[in-house]
């Protein structure tokens, strides 16, 4: 990588460690918190679930909105955004109120859809080859925030009691400020040393239904949409399950979570190297094979083992397939092309997880922790299947945004 590569990496990969934990901590306490002020406890997850489609539904504007006044200003406003929305939900639950919680998601969503394209930006910050290995770079920084996640929740909760949660929230802000310094140093963000890249910017804008038809948009697409539902309809309904269902203290269940985030992000230390060796099919199918074992080990039992380990293999599934997709998409499309094409992927990304994120909430009340896992094999067979008809099919190697 060149040097201004190798920085907005760098820069990147801090912003996602910031992003990370106030991520990670929504996910671990929203539903918790939901649970104690929704006026129904089936709708303990609507507050993340509601996250979900505000970041579904902004993605793609706040893709046209980088492309026309640049990432980095997208970023920082975002952030800011992200910020107030977190000091709400803390004012949500220090009042009791549900609503004024819910709505807190409508600024949290735009910093969460912003911070998706933190990978992105990571890769068109170097040459087309080294993309691979700057994406899985810029997401290791999520490794960090889950070592130093569990102890700030815990402090800061302990600090705002009796408003139980009300402290994971306010960290989650704190967290977010400390977001601002790393993006305000991104540097000017373009492909580095790839004298393609320059060719391509000459080129006409295709029409969006073009590239859609590309034979290897569907499996980029599923890989990262199907991937992160089935993430996430597993990891909302985990901490309700262990600490409702199960007996386990809420602080079991954020160890477990702390280990899954290490699991979605420490593969980024050689996921795009595996990539640039073996190709985008092998880590795609591992992936998925991962996301298998880990809905097995959770329909074996419900002892912390079983909780931990399918945890731990559900982040290294979601890491192979998210990175591997992420990649495959900027193969698809021209740098003129890629606000509509990569706004386009994360709206469905987030909407997939959206509805899995309110799916598993109202499932898991219903029909228990069994049915979330069976519920959840049905969504890889779809991401299995695509994936193994476009490999028989066309060549990962063949593919290009020509």
């Amino acid at each position: 990588m060149n040097k201004p590569g190798n920085w907005n990496v760098a820069m990147l990969m801090a912003a996602q460690a910031c992003f990370s934990a106030t991520s990670m901590t929504f996910i671990a306490f929203a539903g918790l918190a939901g649970s104690i002020i929704a006026p129904d406890r089936s709708l303990a997850t609507l507050p993340i679930s509601l996250s979900m489609v505000v970041v579904a539904i902004s993605t793609a504007p706040i893709s046209m909105m980088m492309q026309r006044y640049g990432r980095r200003r997208v970023f920082l406003a975002a952030t800011v955004a992200g910020i107030g929305g977190a000091l709400m939900a803390a004012a949500g639950v220090y009042y009791q109120n549900f609503f004024l919680f819910c709505a807190a998601t409508l600024l949290i969503g735009p910093y969460q859809a912003s911070a998706a394209y933190y990978r992105f930006a990571a890769g068109e910050s170097v040459a087309e080859a080294q993309a691979p290995r700057a994406i899985s770079l810029v997401l290791i920084g999520g490794m960090f925030a889950a070592l130093l996640t569990p102890a700030g929740n815990e402090f800061f909760n302990a600090l705002f009691l009796p408003h139980t949660f009300m402290g994971a929230f306010v960290f989650s802000a704190s967290i977010a400020v400390l977001a601002l310094g790393p993006l305000m140093l991104v540097r000017k963000i373009g492909q580095q040393g790839d004298e393609s890249t320059s060719a391509e910017s000459d080129m006409p804008e295709r029409p969006l239904s073009e590239i859609v038809r590309q034979p290897a948009f569907a499996t980029a697409v599923v890989n990262g949409a199907l991937g992160y539902a089935m993430m996430v309809f597993v990891m909302t309904a985990t901490p309700i399950a262990m600490v409702e269902f199960c007996g386990f203290a809420s602080s079991t269940s954020t160890q477990v979570i702390s280990a899954h985030v290490i699991a979605m992000f420490l593969p980024g230390l050689f996921t795009g190297s595996l990539i640039m060796r073996f190709g985008l099919l092998p880590v795609l199918l591992t992936g998925q094979a991962m996301f298998a074992v880990a809905f097995l080990t959770a329909l074996s039992g419900i002892a912390l083992a079983n909780f931990s380990i399918a945890l731990i293999a559900l982040g290294i599934g979601w890491n192979f397939c998210f990175v591997g997709g992420s990649t495959l998409l900027t193969r698809l499309h021209r740098p003129s092309e890629k606000g509509r094409v990569q706004g386009l992927n994360e709206m469905l990304v987030f909407g997939s997880s959206a509805l899995a994120s309110l799916a598993a909430g109202v499932i898991l009340r219903y029909f228990g922790w069994e049915v979330v896992n069976q519920a959840a094999f049905v969504m890889l067979a779809i991401a299995t299947s695509i994936t193994i008809y476009w490999s028989l099919r066309y060549k990962t190697e063949r593919v290009s945004a020509s």
